[in-house]
């Protein structure tokens, strides 16, 4: 057992042998596919407002980020199994065919609905892109760098966050919105060609003939539009009702699938917390769950509350991300000892970062805020990649590739969920009526403390992943 972690010897020739000509290649590829996927999905965010002056239909903004989400899901879901019948490189090729297509529609969109339909097929893309990406990292690297590769990713995604909207804005603000969808749309050519070089020695699994999940896909694809009718017009009973009768839908969904053991798109046990891939999968559902609320309410309690601008407020949002990454290099490097501390203090930061934002939100000063923002980030870069390393090698080695395909999956439902939930919560308090100074005091902190619940689940879920990890030690060390 290694408790006394990497020297700077070692560390630096881990991180020269991931440059190196070996993994380079690779690597850069999984980093540039985790770009297009992250920043696009807030592209909409600064693309819109002028799309809609052109083509209309405002009352349907918000299905732009609901659709990206749906495709995201569904696409993420189905991955497992395409992976298992084309192999790696077919698969990532046609993933980011499909977006190239999505972007190319929503660039000549001239209807608000065709521009939908363009985002649904960007986030099917995108979904199936990222999810392959994680069966990627346990297949073309070895488990010891899992860390820093996801450190890496991380940097990424944080950067992705933060210039997505910088361009998309950038356009906009030209009228040139359209030009935006075109430039990811040349991005994802240029992604296709280097998928299919890198991977062409990549794509050695036999082909299965596997039948197409066709029922357990529509099956979930009911439960995420159930999310998305919650959360576009939040009302307290109907998006409640809706929230619940996703719920239902979901376990419908995994009843089916684990009726298919042998063309499952979960692993088999996905939610028994007393394992580590069941407690992971809970932390990373009640954690992305739990952390919404800044990023859905976040600049509009800024503005009225605190007289930030939206500029100055997305700098504010994006800490977390930067937080997030900086965290996730620092920590790459952890020693056994260190990694189980780091995945046990990990929720408990975010617990502490969420309820910092019940106090600083409504009460100031912004510091505070923007320091809440940097815990959460941290708390999330600390852990993650070696909870997400414990659930792979926690599931059995023939559902270890359905097990890196959903991760992402589950990650983006509970984002869903989160952002109904906290629009059910804020609607409840007031919020949705009436965004007065008054109103918005009274609801920042419930916008938050509701989900302190969900908080406790991803505390206990680090604890006894770590205390797992413990014991798997025990087990296999011989003095």
């Amino acid at each position: 057992m290694n408790s006394t972690g990497d020297s700077p010897h070692s560390t630096f020739a881990i991180w020269r042998e991931l440059f190196g000509p070996r993994y380079r290649g690779q690597l850069a590829l999984l980093c540039f596919g985790v770009w297009l996927h992250a920043a696009s999905s807030l592209l909409a965010a600064t693309t819109l407002p002028r799309a809609v002056e052109e083509i209309g239909g405002v009352a349907l903004i918000g299905w732009a980020f609901m659709l990206y989400q749906m495709g995201s899901i569904v696409a993420g879901s189905a991955t497992g199994l395409l992976f298992a019948r084309f192999g790696l490189q077919k698969a990532m090729v046609a993933g980011a065919t499909l977006y190239a297509v999505g972007c190319c529609v929503g660039a000549a969109a001239w209807d608000i609905k065709i521009l939908l339909a363009g985002r649904a097929l960007q986030g099917m893309g995108g979904g199936a892109m990222l999810a392959l990406t994680f069966i990627a990292l346990q297949r073309l690297f070895p488990a010891k760098v899992m860390p820093r590769i996801m450190a890496l990713i991380s940097t990424v995604w944080s950067m992705s966050v933060f210039f997505g909207p910088v361009i998309g804005g950038s356009f906009a603000n030209s009228g040139l919105w359209r030009f935006a969808f075109w430039a990811f749309a040349i991005q994802a050519v240029i992604f296709i060609g280097c998928a299919w070089w890198v991977l062409r020695a990549h794509n050695e699994l036999p082909k299965e003939t596997r039948p197409f999940p066709g029922v357990r896909l529509m099956i979930i694809a009911v439960g995420v539009t159930l999310i998305a009718l919650a959360g576009v017009e939040p009302h307290p009973l109907w998006s409640t009702l809706a929230c619940l009768s996703a719920l239902v839908v979901f376990a419908l969904f995994l009843w089916v699938d684990a009726r298919k053991p042998a063309v499952r798109m979960f692993p088999s046990t996905p939610w028994d917390i007393r394992r580590p891939l069941g407690a992971g999968f809970a932390l990373f559902l009640f954690g992305f769950c739990s952390t919404m609320s800044f990023l859905v309410y976040g600049p509009l309690l800024l503005e009225v509350l605190h007289g930030i601008s939206p500029l100055k407020a997305g700098y504010i949002l994006a800490l977390e991300s930067v937080a997030w990454g900086v965290a996730a290099v620092v920590c790459s490097g952890a020693s056994t000892d260190l990694e189980r501390w780091l995945i046990r203090t990990g929720p408990i930061a975010i617990t502490a970062g969420v309820v910092g934002f019940a106090w600083f939100m409504p009460n100031g000063p912004v510091l505070g805020i923007a320091l809440c923002a940097l815990l959460t980030g941290c708390g999330f870069g600390m852990m993650f990649a070696f909870v997400m390393r414990a659930v792979v090698q926690g599931a059995p080695p023939s559902e270890r590739d359905v097990t890196s395909s959903a991760i992402p999956t589950v990650q983006q439902i509970g984002m869903a969920i989160g952002a109904s939930i906290v629009g059910i919560i804020a609607n409840g308090v007031g919020l949705g009526l009436d965004a007065s100074a008054s109103v918005a005091r009274d609801a920042a902190s419930w916008v938050f403390l509701g989900f302190l619940p969900a908080l406790f689940v991803v505390c206990l879920a680090g604890f006894q992943i770590a205390r797992s990890i413990k014991e798997q030690e025990s087990e296999t060390f011989t003095p």
